[in-house]
């Protein structure tokens, strides 16, 4: 059974929270925003610049709020442009984001200039006017990502952070960011929280997030002894890795997304000193 959000109108799935889903141009193909009440409606997230999805959340918001209804605030998760790209549509008088997300936000080509990014910093905190919710920065995946948590009702807005049944890919843009033990990390931080739910950007909410939390941990372990014991056999590249870890790998998708995370969980045992990184010819090789 597909654990992917179906495109629809918000949807109450938290005290004072709703959900809408809208279609997105990237797999899987939909894409979430939320609905928070506190002081004033805070919309986060905006889904993609198409058309059907800028027309889907107008949609949604008009049956939400009333005929040409805005939000009265606007939060960004991360500056993905399944979440962002939607902004220039909204055409919001400010948007709260963390800086790094802000920063990454401007310095795409894609995306336009000038948006009113109000930003916070750190690793947790408050946004002004947004009443019980705190945020958490969330590492690993795409840089300065917000999650948002409420203590009150224990409840973890994840973003793309965490997916049900899905792989969250792992940043390997800069060859100097450890994002696999970024993203462990925020794993065991997020664990302490102890949250009752958690609703993601692309799937269903995780409903067990103790279980999944310690699942997740277990797997990524397993990846890295993986990892550790290719390279001890003789495996130099990300790829060789795949090929002696997995075999064939059925579908590009698949094996890109492993590839990601292969590439990620040695770069982090390079930084823990288990093997040694070198780069050849624009290429990366590990070595015990």
């Amino acid at each position: 059974m597909s654990t992917i959000l179906p495109p629809g109108g918000f949807v109450q799935v938290a005290a004072g929270c709703r959900r809408a889903v809208v279609p997105s141009p990237w797999p899987p193909r939909s894409v979430a925003v939320f609905l928070i009440e506190s002081r004033g409606t805070w919309l986060v997230d905006s889904g993609a610049a198409t058309i059907e999805s800028v027309e889907a959340l107008g949609s949604a918001l008009d049956r939400e709020l009333g005929a040409g209804g805005m939000p009265d605030h606007v939060i960004l998760t991360h500056s993905h442009l399944d979440h962002s790209g939607g902004l220039e549509a909204l055409d919001p008088e400010a948007v709260v984001a963390h800086r790094d997300a802000a920063w990454a936000y401007e310095a795409d080509d894609r995306t336009p200039t000038g948006l009113p990014f109000e930003t916070v910093h750190g690793t947790t905190g408050t946004v002004p006017g947004l009443v019980g919710w705190q945020w958490v920065l969330g590492e690993g995946h795409a840089p300065g990502h917000l999650l948002l948590w409420h203590p009150g009702s224990r409840t973890l807005l994840a973003g793309d952070q965490f997916l049900l049944g899905l792989k969250t890919p792992l940043r390997i843009a800069d060859p100097d960011e450890d994002s696999f033990g970024a993203y462990v990390a925020t794993l065991d931080w997020v664990a302490a929280l102890q949250p009752a739910v958690m609703l993601t950007s692309h799937t269903h909410p995780i409903t067990e997030p103790s279980s999944w939390l310690g699942r997740e941990r277990r797997r990524l372990e397993r990846q890295l002894e993986r990892s550790r014991k290719a390279v001890r056999s003789g495996a130099r590249t990300a790829e060789e890795v795949i090929d002696r870890t997995y075999g064939a790998i059925p579908g590009p998708g698949a094996r890109q997304l492993l590839l990601r995370e292969k590439l990620a969980a040695l770069r982090h045992l390079a930084a823990k000193g288990d093997v040694r990184r070198m780069v050849a010819d624009g290429e990366e090789y590990f070595e015990v």
